[in-house]
């Protein structure tokens, strides 16, 4: 805003006008204005001897490197930078199932409405775990702190060869950002996991929270099983090496998985 208003300030102390062309101050080949009126006017015709008039010029887009018009050069410009978030690709890769996807990018954010979050918002009821009865329900206590939740969590690590998987999340987002993070065939079977197993113990929770008929431990794996299975079998062709015949056997893949 305060450049908007110095800019049409110094119009206004040039006796010109915002639809005036450029031409209108040029004569004879040279810049020609009008006695200053104020110093924003000043500074700008101390800058113009450094701009030369010649034959053949042409607008250029000034945020561009080669000065023409360039969509993601000009948003580039225009967009708020911010950090780089380091767990992202924990969340959208390759294979990822976008259901599943949003609702671990709410738990990564803590964004999920746990009874923690309903406490600090002045929720005056019950807000234990619905599973265990015990513990207050957060992100860390549901993913997985719980016990029954832990036994889901534990079971489908082991089918991709990770033997007592950390319950703290904290622990769990950095052995995804440092070890799962490629297109190996173990990596992604442990995101896929990761981002099934919170959705549909989210899912569960809410089934039990407002009196749905939620899933039994079994039925709750056979989902999550199913999605990862078939999410491999749609999205995958990964190397026949011994680590991934292992991990597909495991996982009841098709032949076709591995090249």
């Amino acid at each position: 805003m305060k450049l908007r208003n110095i800019a049409k300030r110094a119009i206004y102390d040039a006796q010109s006008s915002v639809e005036a062309k450029l031409s209108s101050d040029i004569l004879n080949g040279d810049w020609f204005w009008r006695l200053a009126r104020s110093d924003a006017l000043v500074e700008i015709q101390a800058r113009l001897p450094q701009i030369r008039i010649g034959p053949h010029d042409k607008p250029l887009w000034t945020s561009s490197r080669k000065g023409t018009y360039v969509s993601s050069e000009t948003w580039e410009l225009l967009r708020e930078k911010k950090v780089e978030i380091v767990w992202w690709k924990m969340v959208l890769f390759p294979h990822a199932i976008p259901k599943h996807a949003f609702i671990l990018w709410l738990a990564m954010q803590n964004r999920l409405i746990t009874g923690d979050q309903l406490i600090r918002w002045g929720y005056n009821g019950d807000v234990k775990c619905l599973f265990d009865h015990n513990q207050m329900e957060s992100r860390e206590h549901m993913f997985f702190e719980c016990s029954f939740r832990y036994q889901i969590w534990k079971f489908c690590m082991l089918r991709c060869r990770v033997n007592n998987p950390s319950v703290i999340w904290g622990e769990i987002m950095q052995l995804g950002i440092s070890q799962w993070g490629n297109n190996a065939l173990k990596g992604i079977l442990c995101h896929l996991v990761l981002g099934s197993v919170v959705y549909n113990l989210w899912c569960t929770r809410n089934d039990i929270k407002h009196s749905s008929q939620p899933s039994t431990e079994e039925q709750l794996l056979k989902k999550i099983l199913w999605k990862v299975q078939s999410r491999l079998a749609r999205k995958g062709k990964f190397p026949k090496t011994r680590e991934n015949l292992i991990l597909a056997s495991s996982w009841n893949s098709p032949a076709d998985l591995l090249l």
